[in-house]
């Protein structure tokens, strides 16, 4: 199986090479001019608006205090900086919801020659994919990240971006965004939601009115099954706890 997916990755690659992008859109709804780069997911245009790069997150640059930055932050933004050249045109590809809470553009963002600016941070290590609401080409960028991290690539050879079992977990891990791997062990339905228990004291929640979203996850026989899930950790009831709101935050993996 490993060697199927690494076979069918590798054509992939070759077939983004010719073509310019694996994750490419039907059309293109607008295009900008590019004017600096402020960290490693998002840019500046010359008319003087923000643009998110979605589907992807970059490790955080601290402003105010530069040594607290995620590790891979400066370099994600520099190698980013090193690709753009000012006053550049980049194409746009708008998803469902065009701006953010902080009034930023969303997009998937190309250049002229079609190479897509959100592919090259994955490919290299610079981003991780990651689902807010537009969700478009979620699958196909989970897949170019999948090849980043089996190639260890970029922060994906820092421990820092390395799941943690729910027994490594601490105090500096509750609400923040992590990766916990384990086995499914049960399932509970409480409330409004449907728990996933992992290794028997980690719960993940599935909202009853987003199940729907899970249904390819749900009827798998996934008792016994490795995991990897992505969210927003809490500690409540001694319990360490994640809402699963998109079935990318939960990865089936091999059993070894």
């Amino acid at each position: 199986m490993d060697k199927i997916l690494a076979l069918s990755l590798s054509l992939c690659s070759f077939l983004a090479t010719a073509s310019g992008s694996l994750c490419a859109p039907t059309h293109y709804d607008e295009t900008v001019t590019f004017a600096s780069v402020i960290d490693g997911d998002t840019l500046m245009l010359e008319d003087g608006r923000q643009l998110r790069l979605i589907g992807i997150d970059s490790p955080e640059i601290d402003r105010h205090y530069p040594e607290l930055s995620e590790p891979f932050a400066n370099r994600a933004r520099n190698f980013l900086a090193e690709r753009l050249v000012p006053g550049q045109a980049l194409k746009l590809a708008f998803d469902r919801k065009r701006l953010d809470p902080q009034g930023r553009t969303l997009a998937y963002a190309y250049t002229e020659s079609g190479e897509h600016l959100q592919e090259m941070m994955l490919s290299q290590g610079y981003a991780k994919a990651r689902v807010y609401q537009n969700d478009y080409f979620w699958q196909c960028l989970a897949n170019i990240e999948l090849q980043a991290r089996q190639e260890r690539r970029g922060l994906w050879s820092h421990k820092s971006y390395q799941a943690k079992s729910p027994d490594e977990l601490g105090r500096d891990d509750r609400n923040r965004w992590r990766e916990v791997r384990g086995v499914v062990t049960g399932f509970e339905r409480k409330g409004q939601q449907l728990w996933l228990i992992i290794d028997e004291n980690f719960y993940v929640g599935i909202p009853r009115e987003e199940s729907g979203k899970f249904s390819k996850i749900l009827t798998l026989n996934l008792l016994e099954s490795p995991v990897v899930v992505r969210g927003e950790l809490y500690y409540s009831y001694k319990k360490w706890q994640m809402i699963a709101h998109h079935p990318s935050q939960i990865s089936l993996q091999n059993k070894p």
